[in-house]
């Protein structure tokens, strides 16, 4: 019976590999040509900007031991890094250790007020907003417009806490796009 468990597992996991090996592969490239055509489509010169693949690390093996949910420990572990600051408001998905971090105090790891969550912030925008993780579903990306944070509390405000994506891929299949737009 546990082979068989083990056999469903990883064909749970297969096309979520694919998908981050593949999604890394297609933007990698496609942040470079977005940067070398910056300057002649907007008139200024660019910051860098670039995903950079990913390896499994002490980072992310504490991520997965500290019950960060599944789909955020297998983005780490394909993708190291992004950095689009010249896309929209900009986007960044945080390295591993930044994350790990934030675990431990230097991020907010709950959601109050209308909508409470608890949280694992794991990117950000270029105005302050911050990309959350929900943990109760484990699933649910937020944008979290700035506002009040005290300790690990996010406390929503006016504008509340934004869904961005049902899931971690669906973000990263929303960041392809507006790059591939705006080349």
């Amino acid at each position: 019976m546990s082979g068989h468990v083990l056999q469903g597992d990883i064909l749970h996991l297969l096309p979520q590999l694919w998908v981050l090996d593949g999604w890394v592969s297609r933007t990698a490239p496609l942040a470079v040509r977005f940067t070398e055509g910056f300057e002649a489509k907007y008139g200024y010169e660019p910051d860098d900007n670039e995903v950079l693949p990913g390896a499994d690390s002490p980072e992310t093996s504490r991520l997965e031991a500290s019950g960060v949910p599944g789909d955020l420990v297998t983005l780490n572990r394909h993708v190291a890094r992004v950095d689009l600051p010249d896309l929209e408001n900009g986007y960044f998905i945080h390295p591993a250790e930044h994350t790990a971090r934030g675990l431990d105090g230097d991020q907010p790891t709950r959601i109050e007020g209308p909508h409470a969550d608890g949280i694992v912030v794991f990117g950000s925008d270029g105005g302050g907003a911050l990309f959350a993780l929900s943990t109760s579903d484990g699933s649910t990306v937020y944008r979290l417009p700035t506002a009040r944070i005290e300790g690990a509390v996010y406390e929503e405000g006016p504008l509340g806490r934004e869904v961005v994506s049902w899931s971690v891929q669906d973000f990263l299949v929303h960041l392809q796009r507006e790059l591939e737009s705006a080349i």
